[in-house]
């Protein structure tokens, strides 16, 4: 028991550290930008375009106009970026860990 805790208390504070939180992590991976597939990105992610698919529809795009990113998050999740107005102004800080 004591062990497990021990090993549990050094692996968050080590993961404090950016090159080995770098090491252990998963990145999330950009696949869609905008109206634009990125299909190595679906690839290394292993999501089938299907599935993509399914996900915007899921989030209510009804126009890839709309969206603004699409990211395969570290949890396995994906994540829709998507506004009704086109021109509405996109925050790239939302991106800044995503590996694009």
């Amino acid at each position: 028991m004591f062990f497990v805790y021990f090993f549990q208390l050094s692996a968050a504070l080590v993961r404090r550290m950016n090159w080995f939180k770098s090491v252990i992590d998963n990145t999330p991976i950009l696949l869609m930008r905008g109206s634009k597939i990125y299909n190595e990105n679906l690839r290394k992610a292993r999501v089938a375009e299907s599935d993509l698919r399914a996900k915007l529809r899921e989030a209510n795009v009804s126009n890839l106009d709309q969206v603004r990113a699409v990211v395969f998050e570290t949890t396995g999740k994906i994540s829709v970026i998507h506004t009704e107005d086109p021109k509405t102004k996109f925050d790239n800080y939302l991106l800044d860990d995503v590996k694009k």
